[in-house]
Order: structure tokens, then sequence, then C-alpha cells
């Protein structure tokens, strides 16, 4: 069979200017047409230990080195034993592990296969949600019927038993999404089960109807590996952040309360600057710069194929890889020589703002900008255009809060918080 080359394109995000570098990024598309993928659904991504790629997908595992080997495993052609793959992690040996839709756990190391099902193991489950390999080589296992945690020497259990490992009883065997802290604490992501907490034989958990949470479902959580922050990707609730402690920790949230473009966040993964990169369920990646800004990537202003993002990636380059339910796999990452973009607001003042007006300063452009401003419950107050590097947003007669100011220009939306006293 015959492929044609991947997808490449390169957009300019600003035009050239007087002391301004030109933004570009690099996108490159992999699908069936192009590729030897088999299918355009991209499921789950993982990177090898020598830069190569692993990807899941609903008909199949693939094998990519960067360049141009591939390798597809399947049923008929390998001991995987299930086409539909849902999640990927990697160990320190390099041994590959595979949770599949309905065919159990497989590892795969040195061309030899491994697999587990309730059938042969203590697998409560033949659906694999999530995985997660921790830092002492435990492997962590979500499915809808418990959490396994495989030790190497012990396989346990956790669930809404008495019989939970350590007595660490969950709210809901329907778990979802798993990551572990370097310092062993475990945040569990349930569906329509709440948010848990393990650690030494102890669960905490937050929910709608108890704590008042913002969503009892988690589709991807993960720790900042520096502050042992924890992020959350909701499928309702937007993308949420903890910091300090699980207990009493304070909350961040990016929803549409404040114009954040989309509630349903599907995967995330962070890069080397601390930046989360949030794929969603209807409006593609989200990425986010600062508590105050964010950048968005879709269909209309970007190389990606598609607007329905399922799984994403940092690679060890740098790199962005993602995978979208019916575009294929997406490479991005910013082009060699060109400036990666950081904000096209270059300033913001006075925030906070005392009722009489604020500025706003903007990368140089003669394009026009679109901008608007929004509640505290969401809802839009002002909205405009203007010309030229200089704004005035008028606040006069505005209740005390904090509102969004969003900026779309260069087919991009930013945004930045604002608080009016």
């Amino acid at each position: 069979m015959t492929f044609n080359s991947p997808v490449k394109s390169i957009v300019l995000v600003l035009a050239v200017a007087v002391g301004i570098p030109v933004i570009g990024q690099d996108w490159t598309v992999y699908d069936m047409s192009n590729s030897p993928l088999p299918s355009t659904t991209v499921t789950a991504l993982v990177e090898d230990p020598e830069g190569g790629l692993w990807v899941g997908t609903d008909w199949g595992l693939c094998h990519f080195d960067g360049d141009a080997q591939w390798m597809v495993y399947q049923e008929s052609n390998s001991d995987l034993p299930w086409n539909a793959i849902s999640t990927l992690d990697v160990d320190d040996q390099g041994g590959l592990w595979i949770g599949t839709v309905s065919g159990g756990l497989a590892y795969f190391l040195d061309d030899q296969w491994l697999t587990f099902d309730p059938t042969d193991s203590p697998m409560p489950s033949y659906g694999v949600r999530d995985l997660f390999v921790d830092h002492r080589g435990w492997v962590w296992v979500a499915t809808a019927s418990g959490l396994v945690c495989i030790t190497g020497t012990e396989w346990r259990i956790y669930d809404d038993t008495e019989l939970s490992h350590d007595g660490a009883v969950l709210n809901t065997n329907n778990t979802n999404a798993i990551a572990v802290r370097p310092d062993g604490l475990v945040c569990l992501g349930t569906f329509n089960g709440g948010l848990h907490y393990i650690s030494d034989g102890t669960v905490t958990f937050l929910t709608t109807f108890q704590d008042g949470f913002f969503d009892n479902t988690a589709t991807d959580v993960l720790f900042d590996p520096v502050s042992g922050a924890r992020w959350i990707a909701t499928p309702a609730g937007g993308l949420l952040r903890q910091q300090g402690p699980p207990v009493g920790g304070n909350w961040y949230q990016w929803n549409s309360s404040i114009a954040f473009p989309s509630n349903a966040m599907a995967c995330i993964a962070m890069d080397v600057q601390h930046r989360v990169w949030a794929g969603t369920q209807l409006s593609g990646i989200i990425r986010i710069d600062t508590d105050d800004s964010f950048t968005q990537f879709t269909m209309a202003n970007s190389g990606l194929p598609d607007n329905e993002v399922g799984s994403i990636m940092v690679a060890s380059d740098g790199s962005v890889w993602a995978g979208t339910v019916y575009g294929g796999l997406v490479h991005y990452l910013s082009v060699v020589g060109l400036e990666e973009p950081q904000s096209r607001i270059n300033g913001l003042f006075p925030n906070p703002v005392n009722g009489q007006g604020f500025n706003v300063w903007r990368m140089e452009s003669t394009d026009p900008a679109m901008w608007e401003l929004f509640g505290p419950t969401g809802k839009l107050i002002q909205q405009g255009s203007f010309r030229g590097e200089h704004l005035v947003v008028p606040t006069h007669g505005l209740a005390s809060g904090l509102y969004l100011f969003r900026l779309q220009v260069d087919g991009f939306v930013e945004g930045k918080r604002v608080l009016v006293f």
C-alpha cells in the first residue's frame, strides 16, 4: 500500500512587524490516507524511552518512530487481546502496559506478550479505563469494577466494600482516571462518584451532593511534578486545579462562567513550562498560559484536523501529540526559528480596576481585534472591535466582582481575568 506524505501545515499567527518576531505553528496530521494508522480514532498516546510514540486506536495499536517507521499490532497479527485500546503507559524497562475497552490488560516487552483478565488474574473487569505506572514501578489500573494496583508481588484491589485494600473504601467502584504523586498520594477520578484521594489507607472524596464539588466525574487527572498541585479534567465542570493540601486546599476553576471556551474536558497534559494542554470534547485544544490567560487551537485557526480531542501528550522534545476522535493523529510544534506565542495582550492595566476603566495593549497589528467583557456570572456585558495597539474598556457602573476580558485576534482567542471593585 502506498501512502501520501503526512499532511503538514504552517500557520503564521502574526505578520512580521518591526521588533516583533513572526510566530508560527507547525502541524503534521497522520490519518489512514497517509500512514498505516488502522483508524482515525486515536484514543491513547505514550512516549517510549527512545522517543518513539505508541498510539492506541479503536482498531489496534501502533508504534511510530517519529520519522517513517510504523508497526501495527492487532488481534490478527499479535497477542493483543482486543483491538479497541483505551489507555497506555510505559514502565522503566520500556515495557508497554495496554488497557483495552473489553479485552482486559496486556503487557508488551521484547516481542513478548502477557495478558490479564478476570479469568486468569485478580482483574475485576475486562474493561480498563486508565493506567498509571508510578515512581516505584507499581501499575495502577482504573476499571468500572474498582481500582487495581499491581506492585510486582501482589495485586491490591480498591473498591466500595469492606474488603477494599488496607480498609480504603471508595465511594464507588466506577473508577475512571488515576495519577500517583512521588510521595504516594493517589488522585482518583471516578465516573459519577466524585474525586478521591487515597493515602496510607485513608480515603477522602469530594462530590457535588455532599461538598458542592464542581463535577462528580473526572476524565483525566495529573500532578504538577514541582508544586504537587492537582489538575482535574471534567466533562461538565471545566478544568480544575487544587493547590495546597488535598484536604482544604484552594481550588481554581476554568469554565464557561468566565467565558472559557469549553466545560467539557477530555484529557490533559503538562509541558516543561508547567502549562496545561487540555483536549476538549468539541472545542479543540486549550493551553493554559497563566491563571489569567489561555490560547485555543481549533480547526478554524490551526492545523488541528478535528475539534474533538480524546488524548494528548507532551513529548520529551517539547512538542505536543494529540489524538482526535475523527481526524487521526496530529503533531504540533513551534516552527524552528520562530517564537512560540505567549500572549497577544501586551498589557492590561490597571488590574484591579477602580470602576473607571482599564487599558489594553496588544501586539502591534493592523488586523482588527474583537473584544468582549463577561460578568461574574458569565453574561456578556460589552463587546466591540478595534485596530491598533491600544483599547480603553469602560467599567463605570459595573458591580464589584471578577470579570473576564476576552480578545480574539489573528484567529486566536485569549482571555484575562479583571477584578472590578
